[in-house]
């Protein structure tokens, strides 16, 4: 029988974090499309002023040539975009595998025979609380180990 999900933040602070950088990297993205956008429009409605005052309409090639110089912003725009997102996304998600991928060694470690010591996280990980409730299952570990 399946059941239905009541609480949708079982770590708030962690899912808060991950919710707040993809809405910051969406915010970002939206500025930078809006803003591109208008300096398109406002650029081309510049070009065709100026042209219609020096006494010519501006040609196909000319406008072509415009066309082209655009696309290449929005190309270099697109490009660094990419690059800021996923560098982005490469550093969260080391806050999050880092941390459990110690935590699974760590684990292993002890079960196969190694003293229970404590596992230690980097500072800025996520999941500190699960390094904390880790330790003190080494810690008793020990007790029990020194008790005859």
């Amino acid at each position: 029988m399946r059941t239905t999900r009541k609480t949708y933040f079982v770590n708030p602070r962690v899912q808060l974090q991950l919710v707040l950088g993809a809405n910051v990297l969406a915010l970002i993205s939206a500025t930078l499309i809006s803003v591109l956008m208008f300096q398109m429009q406002s650029h081309l409605e510049n070009y065709a002023t100026l042209a219609v005052l020096a006494g010519a309409e501006p040609t196909v090639a000319e406008i072509a040539r415009n066309d082209a110089a655009i696309t290449r912003i929005c190309l270099i725009v697109g490009i660094v975009q990419f690059v800021l997102f996923n560098a982005t996304a490469v550093l969260l998600s080391h806050r999050i595998a880092g941390p459990l991928y110690r935590l699974e060694r760590h684990l292993r470690q002890v079960g196969g025979g190694a003293a229970p010591e404590d596992v230690k996280f980097r500072e800025g990980d996520l999941f500190q609380s699960l390094a904390e409730a880790s330790n003190g299952v080494m810690a008793r570990m020990r007790t029990d180990q020194t008790v005859p």
